[in-house]
This record gives structure tokens, C-alpha cells and sequence, in this order.
């Protein structure tokens, strides 16, 4: 063989080394050693050895062996490297010198194997050696010469093992080793002691004459049969038993007897000759003077196995029992062959077991008994008793070659050991099986250890031997029946298990079905990982997914597995479910990953379902109760995988504060609220805060849950009570938070949810499932540091899907709904347009509000359509979630939602419309509502199909168009006859500038530009171009590419914004004062803006000028910042904002301070939001007109869409006056700058206004300007206009105005005249009638008479603000100044806007001091119905003979002013009328002295201008009307003097008409009075004369002149009383 040949070469070669290199000494002793070391190594073991490690290693061992003083054993194990032992080896080496005696390799070799350290090398060899006294080996001697046989040898044992590095694990080893050759070199010292024993007990057995002689024949033969080499004897005891008469005294080790193992080894044997003692007659002592057992320790030599007892007891005369003989040791192999019948005591007990069996032996059976006995394990003849053996055999004989599989149990009589023996068909019995089998038989007796032998034979059955070892003290209970189910259940197929599992479970039909159908499907690694009885659970889960569940899945633990450790099963169709979408979904509910197993069942019909195994453990808590958990995990995972609930850090708390899905994302709700409220901490870090505190974060659930559970024990007061205890645990809890941050968190989480007023947490959707979203209604102004303007309600809707606000400045509130695509802060968005809306709504009946919403799950890759599916679909809940906590009003009351606990007062009116991306949306609101039942109806939401159309009408660019119209008008330009440039922003198929750029047809349109185009027309015809923007208006669809370019003029084209670059011809370059030939698109749309035009028009989207002091940042629109330009490079002469915010608030002002004209976006657009409020109080008037029978819905539609036109007018004259209330505001701005700017202070002083909000100039800034020449800018005036009016809304609409009858009535001009005049009655009874009468009134007051119009009457008199609009609305019935209004308004283009404000001044003038008046006068008798009856009448008659009537300098100046309005161009009576308006305000005066005195009106009339020429009254009031005015004070002061002035012109009047006889004229009656007061006329002729000589008389010379008048005045009335 090659290996032989290898290792001659090699040793031929280890010679040659061993002569040349050896020392002398050491040659012989090397040569004699390799001979017998490597003569018996294996010649395989020789490959990959080279000479010099066979070398060094027998010089190792030469030296290893040079010492030695036995007769212990010498052990060495190490790993050879060339550096220290001069040879190397891949393997740890273990060297033994020991005695050369049996069983030395065998027991190391049994002690390696045990400890599983694999053996890769065994060599061993017995050598004479020659050694000194002293142990020093002087030679190796030659084991061939036969001459040293009489030489005590040595034995060399020689392993290499895997290589092992640890000192401690080899130490261990070789104290291991050295012990088992200790116990080896007992054994083999004391064998020829306990072959004596052996003589010694045949001898007591023959002498035992108590037993039957065959009895003692037979123990007798089977003592010598041991004799002949049939067992290795290990050791000897004898057990003394002392007696005293019958009784037992003691049973003791004779410890002077005992040989080999048992000389130091304290054993069972007393216990156990005891409990026979006890339990055992004397008859079955004398019948079993032999017995066996096993030893409970392995025997370390020989054989690694238990060892067997063979006990011999030993009686005396009387047949009692006085000892025991105990042998220990190893059967040899050939017992174990032998035919039982040729052993002694076997032979018996099988001839008895063939007696027993009563068969003939010419039968089959009687055959197969024998052979079955034969084959029996020789443990089981020799421990069973006769009776045992048979019932064990018959039964194995029963079996009949039959394919079953069969379990016999038998228990040793001292319980120290249990046999089995199990009977398994051979094809399915392999060494994975019979390990099941152990670990079955290892549990059910829950043994210490276990050792087996397999029998295969002919038999189709496999015999397995299991020796378990028991724990005698403990009982043992077991169910054999059981365990041998077990083991049949272990030994079936797979297939076949879960084939009884699915009938045993569904019946044998349907279990039939599912084994075909799925049965086989089941993979190999699942068949290897699960018993069938889970793929049983597995398959409903599959049967479910076959009817359709898209998901399944089971959390559970394993009984073995800690409390942290979880499990969970997913099952899913098709494909395994990504785990790159899996993990982080259990990463965030708190799991971490440890394994994962996916498996796919085919089923017959090829579909393969995934069942997909994780392994996870839970890191916030250990003590979690799979019960209590199960359910909502499962429901929170399913929640989460299809989107109806998110996955990130706050499903961490699911496990560990028990919390179910809803009330985490509740949590998770208000942190994405806190995000966009500007809290300064993450959502990430606020869920971390949650998970550092579970407790707190219970505390605060249960907060919420008590402040809104609508399934509450209690009443109000209990639940106050629960609440505040409930937050006291949490305020209490956070002293031991010490971490600053989370302390914020969980205060502010406390804060929000005390803010929140309702939820519809509770509610249930048609199906009584609760419902996907979440609902809040919060007042903002309990949260601190919430961003500014605060609204005063705040409904926030929450669901994976849509997030989205509501902000409402008031109860009676009214904005669009935007979708906003802005995720990260929509809420900022949404507040920055309510902050508009503010403003904007001061010209309608609610105040302002603006929703806005996120579509949170739009993909990249979604169609068009798809998007807009998706934004309906969000759109629909978040209305769903503004009506679900909304109050309803029925004719009954107010209703609450169900299931909402309220914690503020009723709140019915809500009302939302088209803004950005829901233009169309507003019938799908009104379905909603109708659906809800809400009692608005289709007034919900305007402009839906039964409402306005805004594109249609045009009315948010006829608005907007209107304040074009003023500013071209207020520049001496009427656009509609005169051709004007314009550069635009937007396209013909928008609304606002669609509609915009078809308003006149002499617009010459040079530029505009949208997302996709850039349209240029350098020298457009205004007709054509016209026609041509009409015709893509009425397309259903266009855009500027779809523009005649035949149309346009040369130079100009229409330019994709995608270019990179765009030439510029020579006439564009003019046209826009371009410089350079090329420019991006970018950077020609920021040319455009910045080009000389008269008229930029924004109908578009986006953020395009900002003011030079901001930041692209700080505008906020980064879409944009490319092409972004500023204010002071604007070259238009106006900007009209048809579209929301195309500049910065800052931009506006400063194009105002460098010239330009412009209002706000909120001024210029207010049309849309106008139309929709008229739409919303017409449709709740109807809609109650509708619901009494006494008009149909389509006769309402029908009314409605008739009276478009009529509701268009209502909202084009309001953005009339509303625009021409800014200029007037304009017009006086430098006259008035300090009133403007008091009223500025007294806002922020009431908290109305935020300076800093609105970017108005401060003090400092304004004292600045007015050095310049510069005040307030349209702009800044437009807000502090819309302030006001909002302002006196509110104060008027919580005033009782309505009482008067005639106040009542000003609802009316909120409505078109149809149904004025056909439902008059069911406006006076609309639901807001008050709300509606206030805002007509507040608008009225303040687009006539400015801003600061109330503040000045009420510091003025005194007087509250509902007294003075009461007081107002009577100047204005009755001196017919609405109709005198109207008539100025309808100059325009006629004359000058100047004079046409110079007009309006006069009027303005005349109410402030005839409101004065009447608040002074009539302070207690404020009904204006009553006045107007008082005072119309007299002013009537008065009107016509004023300019006749007026003397001196007031007829001068009535002349004065009638001559400019004349030559002006305004009608002679029109001029006529307003020029006597300076003095008109008389009239009331005139009149209360008329019907004092009693004297004719005329008379009192004209003898009031008389005393006024006669006393130069009219110039003294002018000297106090053109006094300089520093202060507020002094502006007190003078319109007191005036009025004084006017009360004593009025009182001297009356005190001289007292002087008038029947008979005499009115001069008789003046010079009589001037005689009765001669004194005192002549004090006030000084005092003239006085201030005649001062050229700026004061304000003390005024107090003091007054003074003196009112001398005469009082003096004038007593005289004649």
C-alpha cells in the first residue's frame, strides 16, 4: 500500500536522522523506541509528517520518559512548536508514561471522547526500559529481545487532539487523565483479590443450605461462569447486616474487604440490601440469593458505560440474611452475543418465560419467542424478574414483524435506573429519530443521563436500548400509554402527523381537502423547524388569506423563552413581505430583530403563501404578559403595514405602558401638532421622552381620557376633580424627571391637552368602529409662546393620511381650505393666510379663518388622476373631522356631537371654502354636510354647483380690478378708454388672470409669464390681443403656448421656462430696457418685474417681490428665490394683487414709499371671499324658506343663479368703497399722522394689534418719515383699516342695535333688492341678523369715515361705541348723506379724484360734528328711529335756504367752496349741497333751540348766522379750527371749544329772539338784546380785538375768550327768564 511505502521511506529517513544527528547516549535508547513507538503507528497517520517532526516528537517522548518514579502515571499535554520543543504539530499533543498494564488506552481514550475532543491521532506502545533507583531512565531496551521478558515494562500512550490552547481546560484534563490511571492501576492491582472473592462466594453459595439446591446449582454455575473471563471485574464489597433476633441493627461496608473501585467509593448498597430487607420475603430472599444491578456512576476504565452489580447474599443457619457480597464490573463483549440459554441464570429464567408462554413449539409464535429472547438485551434477562421478562416478551412477540412502533418500560428495583426499550420499523429509524426518542424518554423521567444501544437485525423493527439514569429519592410518576404515544407521534412522517392533526381538527373530509391542497406544500426547513400541530394554527391563518385577508399574523412566546422575548408570524399571499419594510416597523415598536425565518407553502393550485418567523426581544420592559399585549400589537401592526396608522418611535410605548394603537397616536397626534406650532423639540425626541417615562406617559393618556371620555361616572365637578388630580400625579411624577428638556415636553403635553376643548376621539363611524382620524378643538391662547396672530380657535385633524388645521378668528368665522404641500409646517402656512384672511374679512360677516391640509401619503410615482383621488379623499376626512365636533342648530337648539365632551360654549357656525388645490371641491364639502345634517346645508362651503362660480363671475379680478381702476383714476387715467401697458403674471386659463386681463379692452399686454411659459409682446394691439387672450379664456383648457404667434409683434414670442437660455431681440431689449442679448428664463421673468410698465398684474401663485431689506429666507416661498426681485427695483406705476401674496407686506410699503401705488392682496382680492359670504347668508336665508315648504330647492337654485348679477354689484361696491377708503385714508395721511399713529398704540395697547406682526413702522420710523414728507403707505393704512373695522364688528355685533327699528334694517343692504322686497321679514329674523348688521355698519362707518372715527367720538363725549354708531346712523338719515355720497362717487373720470375726496371730507366733517352733537345732546335718547323723526323734517326745510341764511366769513367760504366744486365740473347743486355742508351741522342745533324757544325754525335760523357775523363767531371758530394741534389733548380741547362755540352762537340766538314782539322785526330784537347786554358784548368786542392783534393765538386765549362768550351766552338766557 502507499501508506506502508511512505512509511518505510519515513522511517528508513528517521534512522538516517537518528545516527547522524542523535547523541551517542541517546541513539540505542531512540532506535529501540521508534521501532516499537512508530512500528505500531498507523501508516495513514503518516501523511503530511516529515522526519523532522517525527524526529523531534520521538526525541520529545525520549525525553519525556527519562524521569520517572512511578508508579502514578506521568501526563503531559501540549501544543509542539519548533521555538520550545524543536518539532511542531497543527494538533495539542497528550503524552502518558504509565505501568504497562490493561485498559490504559482504552480509559484515556474513553475520558477524550466523553469530553468530545476529537481524537485525530492514537498510538501506543509497552516498552522495557532500564531506570535508576532514582527514576532516571538509563535506556530503552529492545522489545524484540526476547531476553527482558522478565522486565517490569512501561507502557507510552500517545493522542493528538484538536488543538486546545486553554492552560486551565489542559490542566484539568491531565489531572483527569491521572486519575482514571490511578483507578485503572486499582482495578488491574486488586483483579487477583476479587477472582479469590469469587472462590469465597461459590463456596458460601454451596454452603447456603436454606436454599433449594437447584436454586444454589444454578447461582453456583453462573459465579464460575464469571470466573471464565465473561467479566471484568472492577471492584468488591461486602455488606455486614448485624442483628439482634429479627430486628436489623445496622447494614455497614465491611471497608477491610472491599477491592479495587469500591475500596474509596461510598455506594447505594446498604440502602439498597435495606429496602429489599424491608420489602422482599424471606422466600423470594432465599429465591433471588443472586441478583443484578446497575451501578449509578460510569465506569472510567475499560469501557465508558454504568457498570453492573452482581449481589450475592449470604444467610445464616436460620435462613436470615447476615451479608452481601457485591461485585462490580464490565460484562465482556461476548455476553452480549452468547446465547442466553448457555449463560446460568438466563437459561432458567427463558425456559421459564417458554413455560409460561404455553405455546407449542411446533408453532410459528414459539419460534419467534425464542428467537425474540435470543436477541433480548442481556441487561434486561439479567435486572427483570421472570415476571417482567415475559410480559416484556410476549408483547415484543405480538408485534409480529408488523410495522408499529412499541415502548416497554421497566424501572430497576432500587428506582436508580429506568430501561426502555423501543421497537421502531427500520425505514424510519435514524439517528435524528432516535435522539427524539431520548429527549422524550429524557423528560418524561426527567433522568440525569441516558446511554442507548441499537439492535438491527433482519426484523423490518429497529430495537433501541435507553439505560435511563434516575434520581432514586424523587417518585416517579408516568403515563407509559402517553410516552409511547409520544414516541409513535415522533416516529411518523411529517406529512402523516399533520394529516391526523388537520382531521382531528376539521373532520375527516375537510381535513382531507386541506392535506391535499396545502398538506404537501409545506417546505423542508419548515418541516424541520415546526411540529404539525403549528402547521395546523399556520394553515387557518392560510385558509384566511385564501378568503381574502391581505395579512395575517400570531405574537406569542415560547414557554422556554424569557419574558422579554417575543415571537411573531406574519402570513401573507404572493410574495414574503420585504424586510426592508418589516423591520422598521418593529424597530419602532420597540423590537429588536434577532432572527428571522421566512417560509413559502405552495399550494396545488402553485399560489405560495409566506409565513415569515421573527424572533424579537423587547428592550423598555421585561415583564411583558403576552395576553395582555397580544391583541392590540397585532392590531397596531396591521394598523400600521396598511397605512392606517404610522410607524415610527411612539409605537415603542405599545408593549410597554399598554396603551392600545389609538391612544399612541393619539400622543403621536399632539407631538405633530406641538412640530407645527414651532416647539422647539423633534417628534422623534418627544416619542423618546415618552418611552424614557411609560408611567408619566400613562398619566397623561388618562388625562385626556378623563377630561373627554363621554362614558364617565359622575358629573361635571367629579370629573373637574379627576382631572386635576390625575395632572397633579404627573406635576408630582416629573420631580424625578431631572433631564430639563423632557420635563418641557411632558408640561407641554399637559398644557395642549388642557388647551383642548373637544374631540372626537370617541366617536364611531357607521359601522361602530371608532373612527381612523382624530379631531381637536384647542384655544391656541392657552398654549404659551404659540407663533402669533393667535386665533381664538384652532381645530387640528390627524390621521396617517391627512393632517391638517383650522384656524378661526372668531365664532362667526369664515376662510378657504387649502391643500398645502407644504408637509414639514402647513400650519405656518395656514397662519400666515389667516393673518390675511384677518384683515380681508373685515368687509364681510364673519371674521377671518383659513384651513389647510397635507396629503401625507402621495407617492412620486402617481398619476394625475391618482393624485387628485388621493387629495379628494383626504379632503373628505378633514371635513369630516371639522363637522364631527361641531355644533349643529336645529329649530329645537344648539345640538352637541355625539360622543363629545365640550369644554366651550356652543359654537354652530362653521363655514369653509375653495382656496389653492379645492377650487372644485365645495360640493363635495356640501355632501358632507348634508350627510352630517348640518344645518348651514350647502352654505357649508360656497361656490359649489348650487352656488357662485368665481371664474365665472370674475369676481375676485372685477374686485381686484376695481382698485386698478382707483389708482389709474387718483393718476388722472381711465383705463377703460385709454390704453395702458401691462406685464402680468399668470395665464388665461386662471381665474383671477383670466378674468383681470379681460376688464378692458385697452389693455396692451407687453408681458406674462407662468410655470411652464414666457409670454413677450413687445407692441401689442390692444384689440387684437384682446380677442385672442378672450379666445384662450374660453378654451376648456390652455396655457400661453396655445397663443396666436401670429399676433404677436416683432421681437416677442412665447418661451419655454425650460430653456437654459432665450435671445433677447433688439426689440424686446427696448422694450424692457435690457442690456444684454441672452438670459436664463429666471433671470428675464426678474427683467420683466423690474421693466417700465403701468401696470403689473398678479393673478398667478408665488412670492415674487420682496422688500429690499428681506432675505429670500425670510419670504418663505423657495421656489421662487431665483427669480425673486425687490421693491425699490420696481419700475410700475401700479400693482394690483389679484393673487394671494405676490409681494411681502415690507415690498408693498416700500414701492409705496418710492412712488408706486398699490393696496395689499387682502384689499385687492377681498371680491372672492365677499361673494362667498353674501352666497353663505343667502342660503341660510333660503335654505329656512326652503325648509318650511314655502319655496323648493330648485326654485332656490333658480333664484340664486338670477341673482348673480345683484350679489356681483353688492361685492363690487363694497370693494369700491373699501378702496376708497384708503385713499381718503391716503388723502389726509400726512394731516393726520399723529391720530393714525395714537390709534396704532391704542391697538397694541387692547392686544388687537401686533405691531411687529404686521410690519408697521414704529414711533421712531414714523417720526422719520413725516421729516421726509412721507407717512403711512396704502399698505399700512389698508391694515390698519381692516383692524378697525374688525374691531367695531366685533363690539357692535355684542351690542343690542337691533332693537331700533331702523337699525335693523341696515341688514338689508347685505342682500340683493329682490329679496329685500320678497323676504324682508325673513331677513329681519336672519339666523345672523346681528352678526350681519354689524358688519354692514362697521363697514359703512369706517370706509366713510376712517379708521379712527369711533375711538375720536368716544374719547370726545364719552359716549360707548354702540351710542355712537347710533348716532352716526342717524347724521346719515337725517341729512340724506348716502344719497349725496353715491352722488360724489358717480364723478368719477367726471372730475378729479382730488376734488371728489375734497367733497367727501365735507361730508365727513359734517357727520363727526353732528354726531358730536347728538352724543352731547341726546346722550340718554340715542334711538335713531326717534331722531331721524326729530330732526329730518326741520332739516328739510333748512337745506334749501342755507346759502341764503349764511352771512359774512361762513357766506365766504360757502361761496368760496361752491365756486371750486362748480368750476371743478361738479353739478351746481351737488356743489351747492356739499359746500353748505360746512355749516349744516347747525341744523340740529337750529332746530332743539326752535323748539325751546318755541320760536319760528326760520327765525331761529337766521338769526343764529346773524349773531354769528354780528360777534365774528364764524371767525373765532376758524381761528380755533386752524390752531396748530401737538397732542391728542389738544385736539380734545379744540373740538370742545368748538363746541362750546356752536352752543353759545346757538343759546344767543334763543336769548335774543326772546327780545322779538309780534309786531317787530328780527334787527329790533338784536339791538334790544345788544342793549341788555352791552356790558358784556363790550368785554367780548375786547377780547376780539385782542386775538385780532395776535397773529397765533393760543390755546389759553381761546379757554379764556370762550370763557367770556359763554358769560354772555348764560347772561342772554337769565335776563329773560
Amino acid at each position: 500500500m502507499i501508506w506502508d511505502t511512505l512509511k518505510k521511506s519515513l522511517l528508513a529517513q528517521l534512522i538516517e536522522r537518528i545516527d547522524s544527528r542523535a547523541e551517542a547516549g541517546d541513539r540505542d535508547s531512540l532506535h529501540n523506541l521508534a521501532d516499537s513507538f512508530y512500528g505500531r503507528f498507523p501508516a495513514e497517520d503518516m501523511r503530511e509528517r516529515s522526519v523532522e517532526n517525527l524526529y523531534g516528537c520521538l526525541y520529545g517522548l525520549l525525553r519525556f520518559m527519562s524521569n520517572w518514579s512511578g508508579p502514578g502515571p506521568k501526563v503531559r499535554i501540549f501544543n509542539p512548536e519548533i521555538q520550545s520543543h524543536g518539532w511542531e504539530s497543527k494538533f495539542t499533543v497528550v503524552a502518558v508514561l504509565c505501568r504497562g498494564i490493561p485498559f490504559c488506552t482504552a480509559s484515556v481514550r474513553g475520558e477524550l471522547n466523553r469530553r468530545n475532543l476529537r481524537i485525530h491521532t492514537i498510538a501506543s506502545c509497552n516498552l522495557p526500559v532500564l531506570r535508576g533507583e532514582d527514576g532516571v531512565m538509563t535506556s530503552v531496551l529492545n522489545d524484540a529481545d526476547g531476553g527482558h521478558n522478565n522486565r517490569p515494562e512501561e507502557a507510552v500512550l500517545y493522542f493528538e487532539i484538536g488543538r486546545h490552547s486553554d492552560a486551565r481546560d489542559m490542566e484539568e484534563l491531565r489531572n483527569a487523565i491521572v486519575d482514571i490511571l490511578d483507578e485503572v492501576g486499582i482495578v488491574v492491582d486488586d483483579f487477583p483479590a476479587m477472582c479469590d472473592r469469587l472462590l469465597e462466594v461459590d463456596a458460601v453459595i454451596r454452603s447456603s443450605e436454606c436454599i433449594e439446591a437447584d436454586l444454589r446449582d444454578e447461582a453456583s454455575a453462573f459465579i464460575r461462569w464469571m470466573q471464565h473471563a465473561h467479566m471484568t471485574l472492577l471492584g468488591y464489597e461486602f455488606l455486614k447486616v448485624e442483628r439482634k433476633g429479627a430486628v436489623i441493627k445496622r447494614i455497614e461496608v465491611d471497608k477491610a474487604a472491599s477491592l479495587g473501585l469500591l475500596r474509596d467509593r461510598v455506594t447505594r448498597g446498604a440502602d439498597d440490601l435495606r429496602a429489599d430487607l424491608e420489602h422482599m420475603s424471606i422466600d423470594e430472599m432465599h429465591r433471588r440469593q443472586l441478583s443484578f444491578s446497575k451501578s449509578r456512576h460510569r465506569s472510567r476504565v475499560h469501557r465508558l458505560t454504568y457498570p453492573d452489580y452482581v449481589e450475592v447474599r449470604e444467610f445464616n443457619e436460620s435462613g436470615e440474611v447476615i451479608g452481601q457480597h457485591r461485585f462490580i464490573g464490565l460484562y465482556t463483549s461476548s455476553v452480549y452475543t452468547t446465547d442466553p440459554r448457555l449463560i446460568p441464570i438466563l437459561r432458567r429464567k427463558v425456559d421459564r418465560v417458554l413455560e409460561m408462554s404455553l405455546m407449542d413449539w411446533s408453532d410459528h409464535e414459539s419460534r419467534e419467542l425464542v428467537r425474540v429472547l435470543e436477541l433480548f438485551p442481556r441487561d434486561e434477562l439479567f435486572q427483570s424478574s421472570i415476571q417482567e421478562l415475559f410480559d416484556t416478551v410476549t408483547a415484543v412477540n405480538r408485534i409480529q414483524e408488523r410495522r408499529q412502533t412499541r415502548l416497554f418500560v421497566r424501572r430497576d428495583v432500587h428506582s436508580k435506573f429506568v430501561n426502555c426499550l423501543v421497537y421502531v420499523p427500520r425505514d424510519r429509524y435514524t439517528t435524528e429519530q432516535r435522539e427524539k426518542f431520548e429527549h422524550i424518554l429524557t423528560e418524561a423521567f426527567d433522568a440525569e443521563e441516558s446511554e442507548f444501544t441499537t439492535h438491527f437485525s433482519e426484523s423490518i423493527l429497529v430495537r433501541c436500548h435507553f439505560v435511563l439514569r434516575v434520581n432514586p429519592a424523587v417518585p416517579l410518576e408516568y403515563d407509559a400509554s402517553e410516552i409511547e404515544n409520544q414516541i409513535i407521534q415522533s416516529t411518523l412522517a411529517w406529512d402523516d402527523r399533520l394529516r391526523l392533526r388537520l382531521i382531528e381538527e376539521f373532520g375527516e373530509e375537510e381535513g382531507e381537502e386541506y392535506v391535499r391542497n396545502l398538506g404537501t406544500g409545506f417546505p423542508p426547513g419548515y418541516r424541520d423547524d415546526f411540529d404539525p400541530r403549528v402547521a395546523v394554527l399556520d394553515l387557518k391563518q392560510i385558509l384566511k388569506l385564501m378568503n381574502g385577508q391581505e395579512l395575517g399574523m400570531s405574537l406569542y412566546r415560547l414557554v422556554e423563552e424569557g419574558s422579554e422575548m417575543l415571537r411573531l408570524r406574519l402570513y401573507h399571499k404572493g410574495d414574503s413581505l420585504p424586510l426592508s419594510d418589516v423591520l422598521p416597523i418593529l424597530e419602532n415598536l420597540g423590537l429588536r430583530v434577532m432572527t428571522e425565518r421566512p417560509y413559502g407553502v405552495r399550494a396545488s393550485d402553485g399560489e405560495v403563501y409566506w409565513i415569515q418567523e421573527f424572533t424579537l426581544i423587547y428592550s423598555l420592559s421585561h415583564d411583558i404578559v403576552i395576553d395582555e399585549v397580544k391583541i392590540e400589537f397585532e392590531d397596531a401592526f396591521s394598523r400600521i403595514w396598511f397605512g392606517r396608522a404610522e410607524s415610527d418611535s411612539f409605537n415603542r410605548l405599545l408593549i410597554g405602558t399598554r396603551l392600545n394603537w389609538r391612544e399612541i397616536a393619539l400622543l403621536r397626534a399632539y407631538a405633530r401638532y406641538l412640530r407645527q406650532v414651532n416647539f422647539p423639540y423633534s417628534v422623534e425626541y418627544i416619542a423618546e421622552t415618552m418611552a424614557h417615562h411609560l408611567q408619566i406617559t400613562g398619566s397623561i393618556v388618562e388625562l385626556f381620557l378623563t377630561r373627554f371620555s363621554p362614558v364617565f361616572e359622575g358629573d361635571d365637578d367629579w370629573r373637574a376633580q379627576r382631572e386635576l388630580a390625575v395632572e397633579k400625579r404627573i406635576l408630582d411624577a416629573l420631580e424625578q424627571v431631572e433631564n430639563l428638556g423632557e420635563d418641557r415636553i411632558i408640561r407641554q403635553f399637559v398644557t395642549v391637552t388642557k388647551a383642548t376643548m373637544r374631540t372626537n376621539f370617541f366617536q364611531q363611524d357607521e359601522e361602530g368602529m371608532l373612527k381612523p382620524y382624530f379631531s381637536f378643538k384647542l384655544r391656541p391662547a392657552d398654549i404659551p409662546d404659540i407663533p402669533k396672530p393667535v386665533p381664538l380657535y384652532e381645530i387640528y385633524v390627524y390621521s396617517p393620511r391627512v393632517e391638517g388645521v383650522h384656524l378661526r378668528g372668531g365664532k362667526v368665522a369664515r376662510g378657504g381650505l387649502r391643500w398645502s404641500d407644504r408637509m414639514e409646517d402647513f400650519r405656518t402656512e395656514v397662519l400666515g393666510l389667516v393673518k390675511a384672511q384677518q384683515v380681508k374679512n373685515a368687509v364681510i360677516v364673519p371674521v377671518g379663518a383659513k384651513g389647510g391640509f397635507v396629503a401625507r401619503q402621495m407617492r412620486p410615482d402617481m398619476t394625475r388622476d391618482e393624485i387628485q383621488e388621493e387629495g379628494i379623499a383626504c379632503y373628505k376626512l378633514f371635513i369630516r373631522g371639522l363637522l364631527d365636533i361641531t355644533d349643529n342648530s336645529t329649530e329645537s337648539g344648539i345640538v352637541k356631537p355625539e360622543r363629545v365632551v365640550a369644554k366651550d360654549d356652543d359654537d354652530p357656525y362653521l363655514v369653509v371654502a375653495a382656496d389653492k388645490g379645492t377650487a372644485t371641491f365645495s360640493d363635495i364639502a356640501n355632501g358632507l354636510a348634508s350627510e352630517y345634517d348640518f344645518w348651514l346645508g350647502d352654505a357649508f362651503a360656497s361656490g359649489g354647483s348650487a352656488g357662485y362660480d368665481h371664474k365665472k363671475m370674475g369676481i375676485t379680478a372685477r374686485g381686484a380690478w376695481v382698485s386698478v381702476q382707483r389708482h389709474f383714476r387718483e393718476m388722472g387715467v381711465d383705463i377703460q378708454t385709454t390704453e395702458f401697458t401691462v406685464i402680468g403674471i399668470g395665464d388665461m386659463a386662471g381665474d383671477v388672470f383670466g378674468n383681470g386681463m379681460l376688464l378692458s379692452p385697452h389693455i396692451r399686454l407687453l408681458a406674462a409669464f407662468n410655470h411652464q411659459h414666457i409670454f413677450i409682446d413687445p407692441d401689442p394691439v390692444a384689440s387684437s390681443s384682446f380677442a385672442e387672450r378672450e379666445r384662450l379664456f374660453e378654451l376648456p383648457r390652455s396655457s400661453w403656448g396655445d397663443y396666436n404667434r401670429e399676433l404677436i409683434s416683432e421681437g416677442g414670442g412665447i418661451f419655454s421656462r425650460a430653456a437654459k437660455s432665450i435671445a433677447l431681440s433688439s426689440q424686446l431689449k427696448e422694450r424692457f430696457a435690457i442690456e444684454v442679448d441672452h438670459l436664463t428664463p429666471n433671470d428675464l421673468i426678474s427683467a420683466l418685474l423690474k421693466a417700465p410698465v403701468d401696470l403689473l398684474w398678479n393673478g398667478g401663485i408665488g412670492t415674487y417681490v420682496k422688500s429690499s431689506r428681506e432675505s429670500h429666507v425670510d419670504v418663505g416661498d423657495k421656489s421662487n428665490d431665483c427669480l425673486r426681485v425687490s421693491a425699490n427695483e420696481l419700475q410700475c406705476r401700479v400693482i394690483g394683487e389679484g393673487g394671494n401674496l405676490g409681494m411681502t407686506q415690507l415690498a408693498r410699503v416700500e414701492f409705496g414709499l418710492n412712488g408706486g401705488r398699490s393696496n395689499t392682496d387682502f384689499i385687492d382680492n377681498a371680491g372672492g371671499v365677499d361673494c362667498s359670504d353674501h352666497e353663505v347668508n343667502i342660503k341660510i336665508l333660503l335654505n329656512a324658506v326652503v325648509a318650511r315648504g314655502d319655496l323648493t330647492e330648485k326654485h332656490r337654485n333658480t333664484l340664486l343663479e338670477e341673482m348673480t348679477d345683484a350679489v356681483a354689484d353688492l361685492v363690487l361696491h363694497n370693494n369700491y368703497r373699501q378702496a376708497q377708503c384708503i385713499s381718503l385714508a391716503e388723502f389726509q395721511a400726512m394731516e393726520r399722522s399723529g391720530e393714525y399713529q395714537r390709534f396704532i398704540r391704542l391697538m397694541e395697547q387692547a392686544a388687537r394689534l401686533n405691531r411687529a406682526l404686521e410690519f408697521l413702522p414704529t414711533d421712531e420710523e414714523l417720526a422719520e418719515r413725516h421729516a421726509q414728507g412721507k407717512t403711512l403707505t396704502r399698505p399700512e393704512l389698508s391694515v390698519l383699516i381692516s383692524y378697525s373695522k374688525a374691531a367695531l364688528k366685533e363690539e357692535l355685533i355684542s351690542s343690542d342695535l337691533g332693537k331700533d327699528p331702523h337699525m335693523a334694517k341696515s341688514v338689508n343692504g347685505a342682500f340683493p333688492q329682490r329679496l329685500v322686497d320678497d323676504y324682508g321679514d325673513e331677513i329681519l329674523n336672519h339666523r345672523l341678523h346681528r352678526e350681519i348688521m354689524a358688519t354692514q355698519l362697521a363697514n359703512d362707518i369706517v370706509n366713510r369715515m376712517g379708521l379712527n372715527y369711533i375711538l375720536r367720538q368716544m374719547a370726545a363725549t364719552g359716549a360707548n361705541i354702540a351710542d355712537v354708531a347710533r348716532a352716526y346712523t342717524s347724521v346719515m338719515e337725517i341729512f340724506q348723506l348716502a344719497q349725496y355720497w353715491d352722488a360724489i362717487e358717480a364723478l368719477d373720470n367726471k372730475v378729479s379724484s382730488a376734488v371728489q375726496m375734497e367733497m367727501m371730507l365735507s361730508l365727513i366733517r359734517l357727520v363727526k360734528r353732528a354726531t358730536r352733537w347728538l352724543l352731547r345732546n341726546r346722550r340718554f335718547q340715542m334711538t335713531p328711529t326717534q331722531l331721524i323723526e326729530e330732526f329730518s323734517g326741520g332739516f328739510g326745510e333748512l337745506r334749501s335756504a342755507y346759502p341764503e341764511m349764511l352771512r359774512g366769513r361762513a357766506a365766504e367760504q360757502f361761496e368760496a367752496l361752491y365756486s371750486h366744486y362748480v368750476e371743478a365740473g361738479v353739478d351746481p347743486e351737488m356743489a351747492s349741497t356739499v359746500a353748505g355742508a360746512h355749516q349744516a351741522y347747525t341744523a340740529l342745533g337750529i332746530i332743539q333751540a326752535a323748539k325751546e324757544s318755541g320760536a319760528q325754525l326760520m327765525d331761529v335760523a337766521k338769526l343764529y348766522f346773524y349773531m354769528g357775523e354780528r360777534l365774528e363767531l364764524d371767525w373765532f371758530g376758524a381761528q380755533i379750527l386752524s390752531s396748530k394741534v401737538d397732542s391728542e389733548w389738544q385736539s380734545l380741547a379744540r373740538d370742545t371749544y368748538l363746541e362750546d362755540l356752536d352752543w353759545q352762537q346757538r343759546t344767543l340766538a334763543v336769548g335774543a329772539l326772546r327780545h322779538l314782539k309780534p309786531d317787530t322785526k328780527l334787527l329790533s330784537c338784536v339791538s334790544a338784546w345788544e342793549k341788555q347786554e352791552a356790558l358784556l358784548l363790550a368785554r367780548w368786542r375786547s377780547m376780539l380785538a385782542e386775538l385780532h392783534a395776535t397773529q397765533n393765538p393760543d390755546f389759553a386765549m381761546f379757554a379764556v375768550a370762550n370763557r367770556e362768550l359763554l358769560d354772555l351766552a348764560q347772561s342772554s338766557i337769565r335776563a329773560n327768564s
